[in-house]
């Protein structure tokens, strides 16, 4: 896919897609954070097929959505290996883990376990790729990444644990 990008002075950045069954679509990112989309049956079209709107944070959660935060997608022969070596897992952080209430930095999970934490569901929000000063909270479900064993690592280190 090529992707063209050019500044909209004054108003943002302009960004050109061709999806690989042709459609053409464009993504205007005004500074105020608002996303205008607009869907194109072809280049040469005047009026688009559909567009919508999405302000920052509905843009940030359809971007965390189709970055495979929640869900991510595999072919047959990846998942074949990818069963065999990684696992992706989603475990909920209970109110007594050593994990609540800490930075992922100051729980140093991938330094006790070994696994990645690839995204947070907190409530009904969805926090793709999360910064290691993101704070742990009871109720948390972390979308990890790792082997098998590194993954029971962290399932332990989710249990409530004795006072």
């Amino acid at each position: 896919m090529k992707i063209k990008s050019v500044d909209l002075p004054g108003i943002g950045k302009k960004y050109t897609m061709h999806s690989s069954d042709g459609l053409l679509f464009v993504i205007i990112i005004h500074h105020s954070g608002r996303r205008e989309i607009y869907f194109m049956a072809d280049a040469d079209d005047d009026e688009p097929i559909l567009t919508f709107e999405l302000n920052d944070e509905e843009a940030r959660n359809v971007g965390a959505i189709l970055l495979g935060a929640d869900y991510q997608p595999v072919s047959d022969e990846r998942a074949e290996l990818l069963v065999n070596t990684i696992r992706v897992e989603w475990i909920e952080v209970c109110t007594r883990s050593p994990l609540a209430h800490k930075s992922i930095k100051e729980a140093q999970i991938r330094k006790t376990t070994g696994v990645t934490v690839i995204g947070i569901k907190r409530k009904e929000e969805v926090i793709g790729s999360p910064d290691v000063h993101e704070v742990v909270l009871p109720g948390d479900v972390l979308m990890a990444i790792g082997k098998r064993d590194q993954i029971k690592s962290l399932k332990s280190l989710c249990k409530e644990q004795e006072s």
